[in-house]
């Protein structure tokens, strides 16, 4: 900034609401939920940087307020150090924990800036943690420190797109901090700070008398514009004493501090919060890393216990911060600073509000907005200080690992309330690129309440800052409409021994959408255990008036109706919906999902068939202690949590809204329609069956039967299971008698669970045999007899839950957390129509434990046993876990199904429901005519068939044969396809006309196809003179053109795929740049599309990379394009997307391929492991499975109906859906 702000004092106006907000809390990788700190920051005029935990660079730009997210390829690693710099371009370098460094050239809308973002890597030179980062002033020039004491220096050429990294020094102690100009290069480590001239390579220490103690003191130069031979430097010493030297290390002036010290250190004003910052006093005060501040002879140190503002011309000590020693990091611009403490709360500290000097209108307008935004939110978090003065449990702020919830743990109410709440209206507008799909994102609703204006204006008038007056006075709050946030405290408590139910609500709890609506409930020390109050948003308050208007975003809930999108990139259900989905599914989603319509390609979406389609999974979470029950009825959902604690939520319009039900419940069971509600009470194992079930109101419970394990209910029919093993049945039950004399049922077998619903009865053994019952109709309710079900013990299926759903389906959850159904169950055929079950993929979604499904309860008993001091016997009586046994007298019951859709839990305090369309997956085996079932087969490849429909597979037991099957051949016989003599074909590829075969010595051969001869005559070799001593690695056979790589990672193009005779002019190679690759890093594998419209190619790390502008004018592309979100093994293509095998013999599909969009927008994985993969034109896959056998790919679509409309359950229109939707 050319001008500085006027001269007050410094202060935090306002919490950095709009920065947190947009940073998630956690996010879903794989099987684990992943807690999100924040490591390192950086910050200038146009940008703030913010490291995180999880590898993720989150970059805040300032000048349009928007939020980018950044990823560190490969294993996510904390970042440790952010550097920015604003020069010709704007580069941002980040150092990592494991000594990786990337430097990023960001994207600028200014005319002759950088319009492409590009990524440089520096890697091997450091092998420890990096700690410190430094910049030239043209961007040309990045310094690098690690904590093992080397210094490497990385020559960047922006123009030519190069990084060239050398090891400049190396120390014995870590590096503290890094600085250069004028070429100098000022180095502090734990022992002495030096400079280093790059244009000499000589060294010089600072000063001549060594330090008293090892320490983090840093060094920085004295902002000036002189020549080399004038640069001053400032070095913080051990003992509070600051040097003043000269650039050749020439000390010429101590500034002793500590005489400061001995009076109180005046503290910088900070904004009230629930737990009060800066109010520990560090035993030994010290100086840290050091910067110059806002004038001349301020000096800006800081370390994990204080920061520090200096002024050493008037030995004054302006401001500072002190802390218990959660100071993570510490940046400044020219007139701000910017601290990073406890595990993700920023502070900013000015003598002006953010954003005042600026000098666009629009700028100041929306900076002013945003402060507005953050003086509501923070004036409730006021308030709520004052209210509630008599404290809340304080945590440790040092320890990151305290609890599961380490931030809402440590930052108290204020961080809760905002990350509740304040997410809502400010990170759901944030600009989702396509690193986020490395992140799994889940949906959770959020219920809005709306409450009076009078109420809002009254709290504003009464607490409303001078710093707020001013934006209050200047926005009308006619349309700004907010709910108190309150809470609930009671005195604080020091116990020896936390109470157990305290630490299953931390354990649990790991978000609370909706408050149960009771009373809070003390325990006998008082302790208050559920908290009443939770924040609540009106829908109508329109706060977030700064932030970005991305259209592309996950839902669509803006306050505003939203522009219909001028093209396909700007689909606001590009990284949420593929745009490649079927016509009919996409008009579900679209209702489903409350948006404006949406144009829609018939010509891409007939292509597309209803087992193509990418399954939609929507997240809650539960409200209690984890979920050991799960039921959906006609109208509302159930859940039973491991205290025994029942709770009822209605059919959600976008949340759900828990209210406890009952206690010291053992089971549930309710019927399809809700009318008929039995417990098993705890410890009295007694059943008792619901009079009349209302939400609201008084109950009557009728003791059913004593010494029950297990209850299963239809809508007229009760199936239970005694303690003793035994099997009763009740009939002719209804809501006026709903419990009858218990008639016992003979069964081959214990049973541990019973699915009933109409005339259909399955059960579940305790050795996890799957039986059906036969001869049930309305006549006869009992039945004839048990079944097995064989189905179930040929698939290998070992089910721990299952349930009957609508549309004649059953649906099972297996020990490994998969999901199965089979369709055509009725009385008629209890069995189904299926002869196999089908899978679901729900891995994306549901987020089992590895290591089994049940595991993370175990983990739980033994960490809450130690930490209360109490016996694991005790703690896993309160968990409920003895289901864990085989013949537990309490059975989890994870998966639901019925007109809502089907639900399914993790056993933890989450739950998913699928509402749309799903997709069965069946792998089938196949064994072609003539050979053994025990055949191992190599490889299979697919090509279309020259004349006829259908498709052909290439397949081969080893490098030495080669078979043709056609794919419509009933009886599968395969043909024997002759290779040339004393050759081993490496790689084969088809297409109509063409067979191309790699040899084992890098030759192509090439056999013509034809319609009288399918599979060829004879094979001719192809003359590779052109391409010299290149050896070719890989091929793959489009329509017209041909794709090559070589082994050193160059791509090839040529026209035609046919050898010419030598008399005529060979089709010429064309050589195609690849993509720009860190040292050591080639393509290994290119494969275009059978219609030549794609072309997507594999790095030697598994990176997948797509050639983007190829069109039928530009047939080569213009530039490629890296594919984040996996690591693969094999590529496929059919005519229309992408599949791929990773590494662990998973597969996954490319949803969102079209060609205005050729990379697509997310993976999706399909059910089932493999060692090769091939796929048809028409997206048909064959593999071979880890055991060598060919199976082919059956899928199985169950599209959702509607089921029965009821006037409380509501539909999921638009409007009901709008404002009440938060991405996590």
């Amino acid at each position: 900034m050319a001008t500085h702000p006027p001269s007050l004092p410094l202060r935090e106006f306002c919490p950095l609401y709009y920065l947190l907000n947009a940073i998630p809390a956690k996010v879903q990788k794989g099987f684990r939920s992943v807690l999100v700190y924040l490591t390192a920051l950086d910050s200038n005029s146009d940008y703030i940087a913010v490291g995180s935990s999880i590898g993720m660079l989150y970059l805040y730009c300032r000048r349009v307020s928007q939020m980018n997210k950044y990823n560190l390829e490969g294993k996510s690693e904390p970042i440790t150090v952010v550097k920015l710099l604003s020069c010709f371009d704007d580069l941002v370098a980040v150092g990592t924990a494991s000594g990786r460094v990337a430097l990023f050239q960001l994207v600028s809308q200014l005319p002759g800036r950088n319009k492409q973002l590009r990524r440089f890597d520096v890697i091997g030179l450091h092998k420890s943690t990096v700690t410190a980062l430094a910049w030239s002033a043209n961007g040309m020039k990045l310094f690098s420190g690690d904590d093992k004491g080397k210094v490497v220096y990385s020559a960047v050429d922006l123009d030519k797109g190069v990084c060239n990294p050398v090891v400049l020094l190396e120390e014995p102690s870590a590096i503290v901090q890094l600085e250069y100009s004028q070429k100098v290069l000022l180095i502090s480590t734990c022992q002495h700070s030096l400079l280093f001239n790059t244009q000499e390579q000589s060294l010089v220490q600072l000063g001549t008398k060594p330090r008293k103690s090892n320490g983090r003191f840093g060094a920085c130069f004295q902002p000036a514009l002189c020549k080399q031979s004038d640069l001053l430097v400032y070095a913080a010493r051990p003992g509070l004493r600051l040097w003043r030297t000269d650039v050749r290390g020439r000390v010429q002036e101590t500034h002793v501090l500590k005489p400061l010290f001995n009076q109180a250190v005046p503290k910088f004003q900070l904004f009230p919060r629930s737990v009060p910052a800066g109010s520990y006093q560090p035993t030994d005060r010290q100086l840290g890393v050091v910067s110059c501040f806002l004038k001349e002879g301020w000096v800006l140190s800081w370390n994990e216990y204080s920061v520090y503002i200096v002024d050493c011309t008037n030995q004054v000590i302006i401001g500072g911060l002190e802390s218990c020693g959660d100071i993570v990091s510490v940046a400044c611009t020219d007139y701000e600073i910017f601290i990073l403490k406890g595990d993700r709360d920023i502070m900013r500290i000015s003598n002006c509000p953010e954003g005042l000097l600026s000098n666009n209108p629009m700028c100041t307008l929306m900076t002013c907005s945003r402060e507005f935004s953050q003086a509501l939110e923070a004036l409730e978090v006021a308030d709520e200080v004052e209210g509630q003065k008599r404290g809340a449990a304080l945590t440790d702020e040092r320890s990151r690992s305290s609890s599961i919830t380490s931030w809402e743990s440590t930052q108290g109410f204020s961080t809760a309330s905002t990350t509740e709440t304040s997410e809502l209206s400010s990170s759901r507008y944030s600009t989702i690129t396509q690193e986020d799909f490395q992140q799994e994102l889940v949906v959770k609703p959020v219920k809005l309440k709306r409450k009076g204006k009078r109420r809002r204006q009254g709290i504003l008038a009464e607490h409303t800052t001078p710093s707020a007056q001013l934006y209050l006075a200047s926005l009308p709050l006619q349309d700004m409409e907010c709910e108190m946030y309150g809470e609930f405290v009671t005195e604080q408590q020091v116990a020896a021994t936390p109470d157990v139910d305290m630490l299953l609500e931390c354990t649990f709890s790991y978000v609370h959408e909706k408050v149960v609506v009771e009373d809070p409930i003390l325990d006998a020390s008082g302790t208050l255990l559920d908290l009443a109050l939770q924040p609540q948003l009106d829908s109508q308050g329109d706060f977030d008036l700064d932030l970005p208007y991305d259209p592309i975003r996950p839902l669509a809930y803006s306050p505003e109706p939203e522009p219909e999108p001028s093209s396909e990139e700007e689909d606001i259900y590009a990284h949420a919906i593929p745009s490649s989905t079927s016509l009919g599914d996409r008009l579900n989603t679209l209702t489903l999902q409350g948006c404006a319509p949406k144009k829609v390609e018939l010509d891409e979406t007939r292509f597309h068939k209803a087992d193509q389609l990418a399954e939609s999974w929507m997240g809650y979470s539960g409200p209690g202690c984890g979920i050991l029950s799960l039921v959906v009825t006609d109208r509302h959902v159930w859940c039973l949590d491991f205290k025994g604690s029942l709770y009822c939520s209605s059919l959600p319009n976008g949340s759900l809204s828990w209210q406890k039900f009952e206690e010291n419940v053992q089971q549930v069971a309710l019927s399809p329609s809700g009318s008929l509600l039995w417990k098993v009470e705890q410890k009295t194992m007694t059943a008792y069956a619901c009079g009349k079930v209302t939400i609201k109101g008084k109950r009557h419970w009728y003791k059913a039967l004593d010494e029950t394990a297990f209850v299963a209910l239809s809508d007229d029919t009760a199936w239970i299971i005694r303690t003793s093993g035994d099997l009763y049945l009740q009939t002719g039950l209804s809501v006026d008698r709903p419990c009858a004399r218990a008639v016992k049922v003979d069964c081959p077998c214990p049973m541990a669970q019973i699915a009933a619903r109409g005339s259909v009865v399955w059960a579940l053994s305790e050795q996890r045999a799957l039986f059906y019952r036969e001869g049930l109709s309305s006549y006869c309710a009992e039945g004839e007899q048990w079944k097995y079900d064989k189905i179930s013990e040929s698939q290998g299926l070992e089910s721990i839950c299952i349930a009957l759903g609508e549309n004649d389906t059953l649906w099972a959850l297996d020990t490994s957390g998969s999901l199965w159904f089979r369709t055509g169950v009725t009385a008629k055929k209890p069995q189904g129509k299926d002869e196999h079950w089908w899978q679901v993929s729900i891995t994306d979604y549901v987020v089992f434990e590895q290591g089994g499904l049940f595991q993370m309860l175990i983990q739980a008993t033994q960490s809450v046993a130690t930490v209360t001091r109490a016996p694991v016997e005790r703690v896993a009586e309160r968990l409920r876990v003895a289901f864990l046994s085989p013949h537990s007298q309490c059975q989890p019951s994870l998966v639901s199904a019925g007109s809502s859709g089907v639900w399914i839990a993790s056993g933890r305090n989450d739950f998913h429901v699928a509402k749309g369309s799903l997709v069965g997956t069946y792998w089938r085996a196949v064994v072609p005519r003539g050979t053994a079932s025990a055949t191992k087969w190599a490889f299979v490849f697919s090509s279309a068939v020259p004349t006829k429909e259908g498709s052909f597979l290439w397949l081969a037991q080893s490098r030495k044969d080669l078979f043709c099957i056609w794919d419509q051949d009933l009886q599968m016989r395969p043909l024997t396809v002759q290779l040339p003599p004393d050759v081993e074909m490496v790689q084969v590829s088809a297409c109509r006309d063409a067979l191309w075969g790699l040899d084992h010595l890098s030759r192509v051969h090439i056999r013509t196809l034809s319609a009288s001869c399918p599979t060829g005559m004879h094979w001719t070799p192809l003359d590779l003179s052109q391409l010299g001593h290149v050896r070719l690695r890989s091929f793959s056979c489009g329509s017209q053109n041909v794709w090559a790589c070589d082994a050193n990672g160059m791509v090839y193009f040529r026209v035609g795929t046919q050898p010419l005779n030598p008399s005529m002019m060979l089709p010429a190679w064309i050589c195609i740049e690849p993509p720009e690759q860190p040292l050591g890093v080639h393509l290994v594998v290119v494969h275009t599309s059978p219609n030549d419209r794609m072309l997507w190619a594999l790095d030697s790390r598994g990176c997948v990379h797509v050639r983007t502008g190829i069109t039928e004018e530009m047939p080569v592309g213009t530039a490629w394009e890296h594919i984040p979100g996996l690591q693969a093994s094999q590529l496929v293509l059919s005519s229309r997307t992408v599949w791929v095998r990773c590494s662990n013999g998973e597969v996954a599909r490319r949803y969102g391929i079209s060609d205005k969009n050729p990379a697509g927008d997310y993976w999706k994985k399909v059910p089932g492991l493999i060692n090769w993969l091939a796929v048809t034109p028409m997206d048909e896959l064959w593999a071979v499975t880890p055991a060598g056998a060919l199976t082919q790919r059956l899928t199985k679509t169950l599209p959702h109906n509607t089921g029965k409309n009821h006037g409380n359950t509501g539909s999921l229109s638009g409007e009901e859906l709008e404002e009440e939707w938060e991405v996590i």
